[in-house]
């Protein structure tokens, strides 16, 4: 009966040598405390219930899903939580101004430019040029503007009734020339300027 035998009562009995299987309480008892174990101490419930095989397979797994999501709440709740520290911003004192040089050797550090340009006007004269000549086309083509639109504003003068030419001045050659215009107003009606008295004449 391989280790087992059956008494007079048909009832199986067993040997010495054959350990008789736990009951079902023990088996239940077991799997209660597996399962508190597990709950409790996740880690060690697991290698508990994997090591001895306690509960089916699929018990196993559900038991250490529940385990893992156990502990990674636990962890969540545990990792304590960085805030950074406020500062309050302190307002600086500005810094001390500095005092600007009065020394005239250090002033000309600052016009270096200026003291070029000066050379340069000293060779140009020296060699009978004007300062004209130190200009670039561009600087004379504006100076050339300033002064035709300085001759548009000046002041001349002209009779008011079919005035042909404007004039220098308000007498020209015992003429009285009582209506006051600018040379822009003027070359806007056509007037020629008067070739005796030579009012300026703006250029083309």
């Amino acid at each position: 009966m391989n280790g087992k035998q059956r008494n007079q009562t048909g009832r199986a009995s067993y040997t010495t040598s054959v350990e008789r299987p736990s009951g079902g309480r023990l088996v239940g008892l077991r799997g209660v405390l597996t399962l508190l174990l597990v709950l409790v101490l996740p880690p060690v419930g697991l290698l508990v219930m994997w090591g001895r095989g306690v509960f089916r397979a699929r018990g196993r797994a559900v038991l250490t899903t529940l385990a893992t999501v156990e502990m990674a709440v636990a962890l969540v709740l545990l990792t304590p939580k960085q805030q950074l520290p406020t500062q309050q911003p302190v307002p600086a004192a500005p810094a001390a101004v500095t005092v600007a040089p009065t020394d005239d050797s250090l002033d000309a550090l600052y016009n270096i430019e200026e003291l070029i340009y000066q050379q340069q006007l000293a060779e140009v004269v020296a060699q009978g040029g004007t300062e004209r000549d130190l200009m670039t086309e561009e600087q004379k083509l504006n100076e050339a503007n300033e002064a035709n639109e300085a001759i548009l504003d000046t002041v001349v003068y002209s009779v008011f009734n079919h005035a042909k030419y404007y004039h220098a001045e308000k007498v020209c050659q015992h003429q009285t020339n009582g209506r006051t215009l600018t040379v822009r107003e003027a070359m806007k009606e056509s007037l020629a300027p008067c070739p005796n008295c030579n009012p300026p004449i703006p250029s083309a």
